[in-house]
């Protein structure tokens, strides 16, 4: 096994891609990373770090991309991936101390990082992913869905950062206005669930990649908790996606009880475990 870097995403999005396309759902969040940035609704990082790893022959093993502040996304990785990966990071790429993949694999690498380096390995956070087929609404929820417009704008913006806060608290966060106007600008990617002539909930979702599209930004406001607007929100969000012929996926914190319970009761079913790990 070798690990190589490249430094154009418009080299490395296509050689890797089509590999990835073998499973668009399980490899969701690398396809996304990775078009978004070709479609300009991220901006590519000058310092993102893009690897193959490659088996004897040169085949495709596995990939991991990197950007930063953020953790480290693998896809799955074949036997024998995680020591070459581990020695090419802390040769090359030190400062890369977070990473996120299937939990066995993930913890190997972060603890071959972690025998080269003299730290120790930490699992930070365990996540589910989820797909739907079949969408089974909540009832008697007051209000309805509706895109999100202009108008909503910094209303999403501040929602956005509060989810920041809230869920992720012990991430990176990164600027909250850029993917709401990204969104705002390609169209369709953001809802809100109106209630009383006002949003009281918001739900995002990545642009179609192979068919496939990701919730996430799910967040109601403190004072607005408690009446089913997310669920609600989500499962009209969902039936959209299933009606376009479109596959929607989402991710849950596995700490959370009330988000597992919320969409598995409007049709989502599990798919895959994922998990955080972090070398001090």
């Amino acid at each position: 096994m070798r690990v190589t870097a490249d430094t154009a995403l418009a080299e490395y999005a296509p050689a890797v891609m089509p590999w990835l396309l073998r499973e668009p759902i399980r490899n969701n969040q690398l396809l996304t990373l990775l078009q978004s940035r070709m479609d300009g609704i991220v901006a590519p990082e000058s310092d993102l770090l893009m690897l193959r790893v490659l088996a004897d022959g040169g085949t495709l093993a596995g990939i991991a991309v990197c950007p930063p502040p953020f953790a480290m996304l693998l896809s799955e990785l074949a036997e024998g991936a995680e020591p070459a990966l581990a020695d090419y990071l802390v040769a090359h790429a030190p400062q890369v101390r977070r990473f996120t993949g299937l939990p066995d694999q993930t913890e190997r690498l972060a603890a071959g990082v972690a025998e080269h380096t003299g730290g120790s390995a930490t699992l930070l956070a365990s996540y589910r992913m989820f797909d739907v087929l079949q969408v089974v609404p909540p009832t008697r929820v007051a209000g309805r869905p509706r895109e999100a417009a202009a108008a909503d704008r910094d209303l999403l913006v501040a929602w956005s950062a509060a989810f920041q806060r809230e869920a992720l608290a012990d991430h990176p966060h990164s600027n909250p206005a850029a993917p709401i106007d990204g969104r705002l600008a390609l169209g369709g990617l953001l809802w809100v669930w109106e209630a009383g002539g006002e949003p009281v909930s918001m739900a995002a979702m990545t642009a179609p990649a192979a068919g496939v599209v990701r919730l996430n930004l799910v967040y109601t406001p403190p004072r607005r908790r408690g009446n089913g607007y997310a669920g609600a929100l989500v499962a009209a969000v969902s039936a959209a996606v299933l009606s376009a012929g479109l596959r929607p996926t989402l991710f849950t914190d596995l700490t959370n009880p009330t988000s597992n319970k919320i969409y598995q009761a409007i049709g989502y079913r599990p798919l895959q475990d994922t998990a955080m790990w972090e070398v001090d």
